[in-house]
């Protein structure tokens, strides 16, 4: 059973609080209910649109036409050392569960907000380790079947996956983990979250980091002897650090801004546009690469 409504807010169901309105919205739990709600709109000829927990994406001001389709929520269980999800569980409760039960592998996401589905699509992760590590299999749907597809299908990268460009759609994830000390998986929990608790601060309108981190062993030597080599952690050159360089702390336009703590974040002040994202965005890209010779690329997703 699925539930259509109309001209819903956008900004009301992203973390950043951008958008306009979507012609039609429907919220789904399960994997049966996402297909038919692609099926109901494959069969009335309306264009649509997928997302999951709205944390890592900016919505149009002009809002969207057709129908889009939350896919937020479900069920998930716990077998020995696998954890088998469906797709809008939230990233959180799948890591609490871990946690309850021992298993190790998940406690540096501790914290990243978001579906399990959409961190396996964008290989999410944190202090060294992605959620790839843990990932054995993800059941996907083609428009026509249902099936399960091994980890090295998936072509984990660094935020990426084949599973972001290839049409499929994750319906539920299936996690290997290793068994470990509750005590200390839960302390290294909470030390995560209270670190992250400093950086996006409750209620902060925000899509998390908005630019991905740079990969060192991508970029040229004549890049690298730019770079301060202090700076550089588990191979990545912190895109906070490289943003800092060229001034954005305390950057405003519109309705966004760079607070003074953190350069790779950008804050909704109440007022703000994806024009003004857009352009902000463009910006520091173009600032980056005078200096250092890098090209930026989103984290996020423009819809």
């Amino acid at each position: 059973m699925i539930h259509i409504r109309k001209n819903i807010s956008l900004a009301s169901v992203s973390t950043f609080r951008i958008g306009g309105k979507t012609e039609l919205f429907c919220s789904v739990k399960t994997p049966e209910h996402f297909i038919r709600a692609i099926e109901w709109a494959k069969e009335n000829k309306i264009p649509f649109r997928v997302f999951a927990g709205g944390s890592n994406v900016v919505f149009p001001d002009e809002g969207l036409k057709g129908l889009l389709i939350r896919f937020h929520g479900g069920s998930l269980r716990v077998l020995k050392n696998t954890i088998i999800a469906d797709a809008g569980v939230p990233l959180a409760k799948v890591i609490a569960i871990s946690l309850q039960y021992g298993l190790r592998g998940l406690e540096t996401l501790s914290g990243i907000p978001g579906t399990v589905g959409g961190a396996t699509v964008g290989n999410a992760g944190a202090y060294g380790h992605s959620i790839s590590e843990a990932v054995r299999k993800v059941e996907v749907w083609d428009g026509k079947k249902r099936r399960w597809i091994p980890n090295k299908v998936c072509k984990f990268g660094y935020r990426e996956s084949a599973l972001k460009h290839e049409p499929l759609f994750v319906l539920r994830v299936e996690l290997r983990l290793k068994k470990g000390d509750r005590k200390e998986l839960q302390k290294k929990s909470r030390e995560i979250i209270s670190i992250r608790g400093k950086k996006y601060k409750p209620g902060i309108k925000c899509p998390g980091s908005f630019f991905k981190n740079v990969v060192a062993s991508e970029v040229s030597r004549s890049v690298m002897r730019k770079i301060d080599a202090g700076k550089i952690i588990g191979g990545k050159i912190p895109t906070g650090y490289l943003l800092e360089e060229v001034g954005a702390k305390g950057m405003k336009l519109g309705g966004i801004r760079i607070p003074e703590f953190h350069g790779n974040l950008f804050e909704n002040t109440g007022k703000a546009t994806a024009r003004d994202v857009k352009k902000l965005a463009d910006i520091l890209r173009k600032r980056v690469k005078a200096k250092f010779g890098i090209t930026l690329e989103e984290e996020v997703r423009y819809f």
